[in-house]
């Protein structure tokens, strides 16, 4: 996009951006703040303004009382007033996009991080704006195209990746050879297969099918049940058989154990999808399957910890039991869980452990959009690690800790994408933050 060349031109240009805003109603009544300092700060700013109406110095600082004393709208007023008059001021385009990300109004928000990077002054906000559009680490897509890839795994040597792709019209098992660049189809039937994992030995891998329910129901309504498939007599079976929506399994470290989410325990007269999922955990067989959590809330995403064992273990999973999704922690027994991130106003999910089991990656929507995190096994140390319009969900790490698989939908389906964490992305230019700005535009207007 072209830089503004003309004070005219700009002006018409952020007209048209900056309308629609919070601007005060003919009539409405007048703000005053309880805070007699405040007001008396505002009702001199006034006054200069009147005196000077051609400054932009003035309505800029109080926009900024507005602001500081939460009265965001009238910061807006203020600010698209000064527009008028300046409409080259990249602090106070700056201003604008903060406050309007602040109100969660982000087209407006990104239009004008735009306009600053257009200015003459644009390059000194690069380090501002960037981390919001530009990824802290190398990210490449590995396996993508018109259809939907997701929930991929890495195999236990690291070299392949198992993942559940639509391209047949429903979802089947694909593997993707890291070393061949090749893709391989391992299950293709008429029904829905989904959330593979591979056996830590590669010798099967487990996932989640609606093959055993004969219901003509839509495929939302189906009941999944756990099943695996062995390599090499290249036979599957149903390890849960329950008659309920079990889903995500995933083998321990050791491969002795499975867990995964099941709604068995729900025996309320509800809709299928008001029912409450819990964590379960059974022997890689199917047998002794037993409730870790039991609670009326939505609890999923299960991983076992490095180490773990019958008397001594540590699983995590996400959970909405405090209104908002949080990640928690309980034993290889059910104790009672421990939550580990607090975040209340926005949601934690999706957690995977590193196999040093040091680190935990999940993702979350606390910036606006989901985004991949990083931090320590108590939730300390957080560390966003992705920064994208689109949403970058469900990652995993590679046996060795220094990629992250996930995917996403940054091309408009969902693809596989890895995140090379010892790889950190080049200083980011103007233009390739507009691009990616110009995109997330393109995606809140549809």
């Amino acid at each position: 996009m072209r830089r503004f060349l003309y004070i005219l031109l700009g002006a018409v240009l952020l007209t048209a951006v900056f309308s629609c805003s919070g601007s005060k109603p003919e009539g409405e009544k007048e703000i005053v703040f309880a805070d007699e300092q405040v007001q008396q700060r505002v009702e001199d700013l006034k006054d200069k303004i009147e005196e000077n109406p051609n400054s932009v110095i003035f309505r800029k600082q109080l926009a900024t009382v507005y602001y500081e004393n939460g009265e965001k709208l009238e910061a807006m007023n203020q600010l698209e007033k000064a527009f008028v008059i300046d409409p080259s001021d990249a602090e106070m385009k700056y201003m604008y996009a903060e406050i309007a990300l602040s109100m969660g109004d982000k087209l407006k928000a990104y239009r004008a991080y735009k306009d600053v990077l257009q200015t003459p002054e644009g390059s000194a906000y690069l380090d501002r704006i960037a981390p919001m559009f530009m990824d802290a680490f190398q990210v490449t897509k590995i396996v993508g195209g018109p259809d939907n890839e997701a929930f991929g795994n890495f195999s236990g040597d690291g070299n392949k990746i198992i993942y559940q792709t639509d391209r047949n019209g429903n979802w089947d098992i694909y593997e993707y050879d890291l070393t061949t660049q090749t893709n391989k189809p391992l299950l293709t039937t008429p029904a829905h297969e989904e959330n593979p994992d591979f056996a830590p030995d590669g010798s099967a891998f487990v996932y989640s099918s609606t093959r055993d329910d004969h219901r003509d129901v839509d495929y939302n309504q189906k009941l999944r049940d756990i099943f695996i498939y062995r390599f090499d007599n290249q036979k599957e079976w149903n390890l849960t058989t329950n008659g309920s929506n079990d889903w995500r399994p995933r083998y321990s470290p050791d491969g002795k154990y499975i867990v995964f989410v099941s709604e068995r325990n729900d025996l309320r007269d509800v809709p299928f999808y008001e029912m409450f999922g819990n964590i379960f955990i059974m022997e890689n067989d199917g047998r002794f399957q037993l409730a870790l959590t039991n609670v009326e809330a939505n609890n999923g995403s299960p991983c076992i910890a490095p180490g773990s064992t019958e008397d001594k273990g540590t699983i995590y999973f996400d959970s909405d039991r405090s209104g908002n999704y949080e990640i928690y922690k309980t034993d290889m027994k059910g104790s009672e869980a421990q939550q580990i991130t607090f975040n209340p106003d926005a949601n934690d999910v999706g957690p995977d452990i590193s196999d040093r089991g040091d680190k935990i990656v999940f993702f979350s929507d606390r910036d606006g959009n989901y985004e991949i995190y990083l931090m320590n096994t108590d939730g300390s140390a957080q560390q966003r690690l992705t920064s994208n319009p689109a949403d970058d969900l469900n990652p995993v790490f590679s046996p060795d800790g220094t990629k992250i698989l996930f995917h996403s939908n940054r091309d408009g389906n969902y693809d596989l994408f890895l995140l090379d964490l010892t790889q950190q992305s080049s200083t980011a230019s103007a233009p390739d933050v507009i691009r990616n700005i110009d995109n997330a535009i393109i995606k809140l207007q549809k």
